[in-house]
C-alpha cells in the first residue's frame, strides 16, 4: 500500500485511475477486505496494491453523462489521447461501411485493442478493429482507457493501448431513460433506454441486470450548412482573393468525348489521333449550367464544366441502433461464481453521397456502315464539330452525373452478438482466477437503395430514351428521360460480410514466497482464439447487374492462434515494485476455403514488458515502463488477389512513364485513375516497442496531478505506397501503371494503378498525456474540474513503399497520408453541485494546423485573373492565373454546457447545449477523407449548437 492509511490508498487508487470508486465501501474498516481482490486494466494479477505502473484512465457513467454524449463512438472522441480513428464522416464516399472505431495516439485503430468487460469481441471486418457502435452507452458501467502499450498481457494488437467497456453488473433499480437532440436545421436524434435488474450478490447469491436501448439519429445535408453547402469556393489568404472549383468532370448536362481519328488493336489512339472533350451546353449558350462551372483546367477542343457535387451531399448520415444486454453472476460457493453476459446490438446506417458519376460511358461508333449515329450524337455533339472532325470521328462516349437517379444510398445493416460465459473466484486458499469461452459474430448486409442504375442504363443513353444533355430541370420536365431513369435503377441487397469469434482463456494469479519487502504475486494465462471473416457477394454483383462498385471477391477466410503469458510482480523495497511480463504467441496461417493456390505465413514471437513503481511519499509516485509488442497483418492483407479498389483519391495528370503505349491509355485531363489492390500471402510481423515514465503526485485528498511520457515506435509497418508519392515517384513504381478495362466499362482500355501490402514502414511517436484534477468545496457546493490533454511530441512515419527511410509527417500539419496529428487535445471540466442542481461546463481544444499545399486560381470564380500563355507551337490563348497557397487552420473550441435538475423524487431532468457558441468547423483546403470540401468533418463538429433534454426516472 502507498502508506498505512487504507482511506488514503482508496484516494490515490481512484487518481490512478486503477480502479472504480464502486470497488469501495465507505470506511476503511469496510474497505479492507475488498481491497485484497482488485483487478486493474494493464495486469492479470489481484492484490492489495492499488496505485499500478501504468496510465489507466477511468469514465464512470456519471463522466458519461457529463460529456453531453449519445453513443460510444462520440466518447471516445472527446479522449484527448484518441486521433486518427473512424468516425460517421468517413461513410459519406470515404469506404467507412457504417462503423466507428477506437485509435490512441494517432497512429492508427488496427493498434488499440477493444475489450467488452475484459474480453476480446469480434470485428467488423478482416481486422481486429472492433466496430463501436455495436457497444450501447446506456449498458456501461465504466470505460478503464489503458494509454500503454499491453501486447504482453492482452496479445499483438495492444500496441498503442487498451480500451476496456465494462458492462454494470449490478442495479438497485429500474430506470427509464428518454433524450432527445435538437440541432439547427437537421441531424436531429431521439434516444430511449430501460435499465432493471434483480438480485442483491451479497445478499441473495445472484445478481441480473437487463438493459434495452434505442437510439435514431436524422441525416445532416450539406446545403444546411454554410460551410459545407458548396465546393466552389471563394477566400482570401494575405488580403488577396482566390479560388477553387472542387468538381467533377461527370456533370448535368453531360460533356461529351469524340474520339476524332481511330485506336489500334490494343485501344490506345494512333498517330494523329486525339479525344475531343467539351461541354454542348456551354458551346450553346456560353456559361456552364446551374451548380457547373468552366473548369479551370480546361479540356481539349473546348470548355468543360465541373459539376458541384458537394451541394448534393449528406454529410452526416442517419442511422438507428437498437441493443439488447443481459448480464448475471451466480454464487456456486462461497469461493466461486459463475457469471455470463449476452449482447445483441442492431446498428443501421444509411449514406446518400453525391449521384452516380457515369465516367466516359460508351454511346457507340459514328460514322459506322453497321451502327446507326446515338441521336443524341445528332442533336448536341455533331454541331460543334469541324467538318473534318465529323468526317474522321469514331468513338462517341459521355461523362454525366445521374442527378436525375437520385443519390448514391446504401444501406448498412450491421448486427452484432456476443455472449459470454465463465467461471471465477477463488480456489486453494489463495489462487483467485477466471476463465471463460466467448462466442462473438458480427455481420453487415450492405444494401442498395438508390442511386446505382443497371444494364439497361447505356443502351436507354445511346437510344436517346435519357437525355444526359439536359439540365437537371429539363430533364425532371421530360417524362420518357425520368421514365426510362426510373426502368434503369437497381435496387437490392449486395454483399454480405460476416466474422465469427471464438475463444477460451484461463488466467490467474496468486503470492508464490515473501521477500522482506513484502509478498512476490504471479500472474498466468493460456489463450486460444479462432477469427474468420467472410464476404459474400451476391449474384447480382457477380452477373454486374449494377453499375454499383465491384470488383471484390469472396471471401471465406479463417485463423486460430494462441497465446500463453506470465506476470511478476516483486516488492523490491518498501516502497519499490517491479512487474515483469512474459507472453508468447503463435498465429497461426490464414486458411482460405476458397482455394487460391497461395501458400501463407505463419507467425510466432515472445514479447515482453518490465514496469516499475515508486511511491517517493505519501503523496508521489514514480512510474515507469518499457515493452514490445508484435502484430500480424489482417486476413484480407495476406489473402486479397490482385482486385479493384475504387479510385484515387487526388486527381493527377498522366505519369510520365516513359512509355508511349501505357501513357495512350490516360483518360483526358487531370482526374482520379481506377486503382487495383492486392494481399501478400508472405506478410511478415510488425513489430514494435513502448517506453513510459511519468508521475502522479496527491498534495491533498481534493487535488492529483499526473503526467506520463510515452513513446511507441513500429517497424515493418504493413502498408501500401500512398498515391502521391508514386506519381512522384515513377522510378520506383514505374511498373505499378498496368493498362486495364474500366470498371464502368470493360470495353475501355485506361491506365489505372497497382499497388501490394507490404513490409516496409515505420513509425516513431511520443508525447505527454496530463491530468489535472482539484475538488473544491465552496460556500454554496462542491467544484470538481478536470483538465487532461495530450501533447504529441513527435509523430512521423516513413513515406509509404520506400527504402531507405524517407521521413514525413501529419504533426501539426495536413500530411501525405491525408491525415492531421493535433499537436495539442485538451479538454477543460467543470462540474458545480448545490441544493438540487449541477451545472457542467466543458471545454474542448484542438491545435492549429499547416494545411495542404494546393493549387488555387486567383480572381473570383465570376472574375477570374487571367494570363496570356502559349503552347509548344507558339499559338496563344488565355488561361486562368494559378498559384500555390498554404494556409494555417486555426485552433478550435467548443464550448458545452448542462444543467441537471434533482429537485423531483427519483427523477434527473438535464438540459444542455452542444456547441454552445455555434462554432463552426474552420476553413481548409486539403483534400479530406469522404467527400467533404472546404473543411474537415473528421475533426470538427458539423451538428452546431445543439439543444438536448433528457429524463431519467427510477423506481
Amino acid at each position: 500500500m502507498l502508506n498505512s492509511k487504507i482511506s488514503k490508498a482508496v484516494r490515490l487508487a481512484l487518481m490512478y485511475g486503477a480502479v472504480s470508486a464502486t470497488a469501495f465501501a465507505a470506511n476503511a474498516e469496510e474497505a479492507e477486505e475488498k481491497i485484497e481482490k482488485i483487478e486493474v486494466t494493464g495486469s492479470s494479477i489481484k492484490g492489495t496494491d492499488l496505485a499500478g505502473a501504468l496510465p489507466v484512465d477511468i469514465i464512470s457513467a456519471a463522466d458519461i453523462k457529463d460529456t453531453g454524449v449519445t453513443s460510444v463512438s462520440d466518447l471516445v472522441a472527446q479522449i484527448p489521447s484518441m486521433q486518427g480513428f473512424t468516425t460517421p464522416v468517413s461513410s459519406v464516399g470515404g469506404g467507412g461501411t457504417g462503423q466507428a472505431t477506437a485509435s490512441l495516439r494517432g497512429i492508427g485503430e488496427d493498434y488499440t485493442l477493444v475489450l467488452l468487460n475484459g474480453r476480446r469481441i469480434a470485428p467488423l471486418d478482416s481486422t481486429n478493429t472492433v466496430d463501436l457502435n455495436s457497444i450501447p452507452l446506456s449498458a456501461i458501467e465504466r470505460v478503464e482507457v489503458l494509454t500503454d502499450g499491453a501486447s504482453a498481457l492482452y496479445g499483438s494488437d495492444a500496441i498503442a493501448g487498451v480500451i476496456n467497456f465494462i458492462l454494470k453488473d449490478q442495479v438497485d433499480e429500474s430506470t427509464v431513460s428518454v433524450r432527445t437532440d435538437r440541432p439547427k436545421d437537421g441531424g436531429e436524434s431521439y434516444n430511449i433506454s430501460f435499465t432493471t435488474g434483480f438480485g442483491d450478490f451479497d445478499r441473495d447469491g445472484f445478481s441480473l441486470v437487463a438493459s434495452v436501448s434505442h437510439d435514431s439519429r436524422d441525416t445532416l445535408r450539406s446545403k444546411d450548412r454554410d460551410f459545407a453547402k458548396t465546393g466552389f469556393l471563394e477566400f482570401e489568404v494575405d488580403g488577396n482573393p482566390y479560388w477553387q472549383l472542387n468538381g467533377s468532370s461527370n456533370a448535368i448536362p453531360a460533356i461529351a468525348q469524340v474520339t476524332v481519328g481511330d485506336r489500334d488493336e490494343n485501344g490506345a489512339l494512333t498517330d494523329g489521333s486525339y479525344v475531343r472533350v467539351f461541354s454542348p451546353y456551354h458551346a450553346v449558350n456560353g456559361n456552364c449550367a446551374p451548380n457547373t462551372a468552366v473548369s479551370p483546367v480546361g479540356a481539349a477542343g473546348g470548355e468543360d464544366c465541373l459539376f458541384d457535387f458537394t451541394s448534393t451531399l449528406e454529410i452526416l448520415p442517419e442511422d438507428e441502433r437498437t441493443a439488447f444486454v443481459l448480464q448475471g453472476d451466480f454464487a456456486l460457493t462461497d469461493n466461486i461464481q459463475a457469471f455470463s453476459t449476452l449482447t445483441y446490438t442492431d446498428y443501421q446506417m444509411i449514406t446518400r453521397i453525391a449521384p452516380k458519376p457515369t465516367l466516359a460511358m460508351n454511346l457507340g461508333d459514328v460514322n459506322s456502315a453497321d451502327s446507326a449515329d446515338s441521336p443524341l450524337y445528332t442533336k448536341y455533339v455533331k454541331p460543334h464539330l469541324t467538318a473534318e472532325e465529323q468526317a474522321k470521328a469514331s468513338e462517341f462516349r459521355a461523362q454525366w452525373r445521374a442527378l436525375p437517379g437520385g443519390n448514391r444510398t446504401r444501406q448498412y445493416d450491421n448486427t452484432a452478438l456476443n455472449f459470454t460465459i465463465g467461471l471465477e473466484g477463488t480456489i486453494l486458499d489463495d489462487i483467485d482466477f477466471n476463465t471463460a469461452i466467448v462466442y462473438s459474430e458480427s455481420s453487415r448486409d450492405d444494401t442498395i437503395i438508390n442511386g446505382f442504375q443497371n444494364d439497361k442504363f447505356v443502351g436507354n443513353v445511346r437510344d436517346g430514351k435519357i437525355d444526359v444533355f439536359l439540365t437537371a430541370d429539363e430533364f425532371a420536365a421530360d417524362e420518357q428521360s425520368v421514365q426510362a431513369m426510373e426502368e434503369a435503377q437497381w435496387r437490392g441487397l449486395w454483399e454480405t460480410v460476416e466474422t465469427e469469434m471464438l475463444s477460451f482463456d484461463f488466467r490467474a494469479s496468486q503470492p508464490i514466497f515473501e521477500l522482506p519487502a513484502g509478498e512476490v504475486y504471479v500472474g498466468y494465462g493460456v489463450d486460444y482464439r479462432e477469427n474468420s471473416y467472410a464476404n459474400f457477394r451476391t449474384q447480382a454483383q457477380i452477373d454486374g447487374l449494377s453499375n454499383a462498385p465491384r470488383g471484390d471477391v469472396d471471401y471465406d477466410l479463417s485463423r486460430s492462434q494462441y497465446g500463453a503469458f506470465a506476470e511478476f510482480q516483486v516488492p523490491v523495497l518498501e516502497d519499490l515494485s517491479a512487474n515483469l511480463a512474459l507472453r508468447y504467441d503463435s498465429i497461426g496461417k490464414v486458411k482460405n476455403d476458397l482455394p487460391d493456390n497461395n501458400v501463407y505465413s505463419s507467425a510466432n514471437d515472445t514479447t515482453y514488458k518490465f514496469s516499475l513503481r515508486y511511491n517517493a511519499t505519501d503523496n508521489l509516485v514514480l512510474r515507469g515502463s518499457i515493452g514490445t509488442g508484435f502484430k500480424v497483418g489482417s486476413l484480407r492483407s495476406f489473402a486479397q488477389p490482385l482486385a479493384y479498389n475504387g479510385v484515387t483519391g487526388p486527381t493527377f495528370a498522366c505519369p510520365n512513364l516513359g512509355d508511349a503505349t501505357r501513357q495512350s491509355f490516360c483518360p483526358p485531363g487531370e482526374t482520379q485513375y481506377e486503382q487495383h489492390l492486392k494481399g501478400n500471402p508472405n506478410l511478415k510481423p510488425e513489430e514494435s516497442e513502448q517506453v513510459s515514465v511519468g508521475f502522479v503526485y496527491s498534495p491533498t485528498s481534493d487535488t492529483t496531478i499526473q503526467l506520463d511520457y510515452w513513446s511507441v515506435e513500429i517497424e515493418g509497418k504493413e502498408e501500401v505506397p500512398a498515391f502521391p508519392y508514386m506519381w512522384d515517384n515513377l522510378s520506383i513504381f514505374n511498373e505499378n501503371f498496368v493498362v486495364h478495362p474500366t470498371n464502368a466499362d470493360p470495353d475501355l482500355k485506361q491506365l489505372a494503378v497497382e499497388r501490394q501490402y507490404l513490409n516496409l514502414g515505420k513509425t516513431e511517436t511520443s508525447g505527454i498525456d496530463w491530468k489535472f484534477s482539484f475538488n473544491n468545496e465552496l460556500s454554496f457546493g462542491q467544484l470538481k474540474t478536470t483538465i487532461q490533454g495530450t501533447h504529441i511530441l513527435e509523430s512521423k512515419y516513413t513515406a509509404p513503399g520506400v527504402v531507405p527511410f524517407d521521413w514525413e509527417s501529419s504533426l501539426g500539419e495536413y500530411g501525405s497520408d491525408e491525415e492531421v496529428v493535433f499537436r495539442n487535445v485538451a479538454n477543460i471540466q467543470n462540474t458545480l453541485i448545490h441544493g438540487d442542481f449541477s451545472h457542467t461546463l466543458r471545454l474542448t481544444y484542438k491545435s492549429s494546423y499547416r494545411d495542404d499545399r494546393v493549387v488555387v486560381n486567383a480572381g473570383t470564380i465570376a472574375n477570374p485573373t487571367m494570363e496570356t500563355v502559349y503552347n509548344d507551337k507558339g499559338e496563344a490563348r488565355q488561361a486562368f492565373v494559378s498559384e500555390h497557397v498554404q494556409l494555417k487552420v486555426p485552433s478550435y473550441v467548443k464550448a458545452d454546457y448542462k444543467i441537471d435538475y434533482f429537485g423531483f423524487e427519483n427523477t434527473v431532468i438535464t438540459l444542455g447545449v452542444n456547441n454552445l457558441f455555434d462554432k463552426e468547423p474552420p476553413f481548409s483546403l486539403g483534400d479530406p477523407e469522404g467527400h467533404v470540401v472546404g473543411y474537415e468533418g473528421r475533426y470538427y463538429d458539423q451538428l452546431l449548437r445543439t439543444y438536448y433534454l433528457s429524463v431519467d426516472y427510477s423506481f
